[in-house]
């Protein structure tokens, strides 16, 4: 049984980055505005292209804006829903 002490939502978003690889995908659980304009939309699918790490508290997913068509950093914690590729990339 888990208790909500057992719960940390920045370990789970943290696995959660650790889980996901490039080609899959993420959906986010609201809207995502920067200078108060709209960048992504929630409850679209938007491909993680990258995965940043500076430290352990900063770590993001990098996707493409529908709307500016800009590279977007979003943070595994505002992420609602992901849809793993059944296609899975090499790098060389």
């Amino acid at each position: 049984m888990i208790n909500k002490e057992d719960i940390n939502p920045l370990v789970d978003s943290e696995f959660f980055w650790y889980s996901l690889i490039e080609g899959d995908q993420i959906v986010l659980d609201a809207d995502y505005y920067e200078e108060g304009k709209l960048i992504l939309r929630k409850g679209f699918a938007y491909e993680v292209l990258a995965k940043t790490e500076r430290d352990v508290s900063d770590i993001a997913f990098i996707v493409q804006s529908d709307v500016t068509d800009k590279l977007i950093s979003v943070h595994p914690f505002l992420v609602g829903n992901y849809l793993i590729s059944p296609v899975k990339y090499r790098l060389n």
